[in-house]
Formats: C-alpha cells, structure tokens, sequence
C-alpha cells in the first residue's frame, strides 16, 4: 500500500490551508507507515515539513497544481511518476483535520473485501437534493434533475460523498471519475458530519473543537 498526500500550495478560500493543516494528518500516520508515505506537492514549506516526519516527496507539477487539476489528474500523475504497478493507494486531503487513524483501518478492511474499484465515505444530509433547485435570474429556480415528487417519504434516499477517505487499487484508476468513484464505488458510512476545512469559517469551526 502507497500513502498519497496532495498538499498543492494555492488555496482560494483559507489562504495556505494545507500548510496551516498537513501537521494534523502528518501526526496520525504510523512510524511502519510512513516509509510508505509521499506527500505530493509545489510548497517548500511543506516539503520541509514532510521530511521532518521520514515522508517522502514528490514535486508537483504546475499542470497538477492548477484549481483545474482534478483528483484523478493528481493520483495519475502520482502513479505514472512512481511507477506504481497493481497496489492499494489511501490518499488522505489535509482538508479533514479531525480524522483519526482508527478511522483509516476499518476502512482499508472494508475495502479488501468489498470488491470494489474504490472506496470512498458517505456522510448524511442536511437536507434532500429533491428540495434544491439551481438558482436562475430573476429569483426564478430550476430543478437540477426532474423531478414531480412531493412527499417526502418518495424522495429516493441520498447521502453525501465525502473524501474523508480515499481507497483504490492503482490498475484500476482508469475506471474512474475526476473524482475517483465509479457504479461500483463502495461507501463507508460516516455517521457524524466531518468538518473538511474549505473556509475560514470551516477552519474556525475546527480551532473550537480543538480546545
């Protein structure tokens, strides 16, 4: 198994997220793990914090570290340079500061008898996307997906996809979306909404359940 951590520098909404965060994923790996830990990145500061931890480092291309890059650009580009051949890759987001590695190991048993291309988790729903429609001019709205649904009790049941926790085997990165899923994706529930650090209000929210 390969650990894969992106950690590009830019960052819209916090200004250096990763920096502020990769301690925080970086402290939960195993000592046995971390040989096997590469941080992939364009910030020196933050090549200068994974060697402080044995990881190792990958530098990250300008193509890769755009707002355009998608997360299947980032692992194929991971792969292709590593030369990594048919194994299992966690990739962990430094935007989920709260994770825990407990939380990492049940997933990998999941994933090895799931029999699926990948493995991602799933966290509830504040409330159903049957209600939500797509913000139009003139305070008008639109519906993402048709729909003449009104009871609740016949909306289809949702969940929502969340990267808390990323397993795929390294051959099959070719069946899946920019988003690393596919139909045969299996979901490990989550069953407490996870702050995934995206704004400050997000990481301000995260300093409080620090204290």
């Amino acid at each position: 198994m390969k650990i894969i951590i992106p950690a590009r520098k830019g960052s819209k909404g916090v200004p250096l997220k990763n920096r502020k965060l990769f301690k925080h994923t970086a402290d939960i790996i195993p000592d046995v793990m971390k040989r096997l830990t590469y941080v992939v990145t364009d910030d020196e500061h933050i090549k200068e914090q994974a060697k402080t931890y044995n990881f190792n480092v990958l530098d990250r291309t300008p193509e890769v570290s755009s707002d355009e890059a998608s997360s299947k650009d980032i692992m194929n580009y991971t792969i292709d340079t590593l030369g990594i051949l048919d194994e299992t890759i966690l990739m962990l987001y430094l935007t989920y500061p709260l994770r825990k590695w407990e939380d990492v190991q049940r997933a990998i048993c999941y994933f090895s008898v799931s029999n699926s291309d990948s493995l991602l988790c799933k966290q509830p729903l504040s409330t159903s996307p049957f209600l939500i429609l797509k913000e139009e001019e003139n305070n008008r709205g639109s519906q993402l997906f048709y729909h003449n649904l009104y009871r609740r009790q016949d909306y289809p049941k949702c969940f929502e996809l969340s990267h808390y926790i990323c397993l795929f085997n390294s051959n099959m990165i070719n069946n899946l979306n920019n988003n690393l899923y596919n139909a045969s994706t299996f979901y490990l529930p989550i069953n407490e909404r996870v702050i995934d650090v995206d704004t400050m209000e997000d990481l301000n929210k995260f300093k409080k359940q620090q204290r």
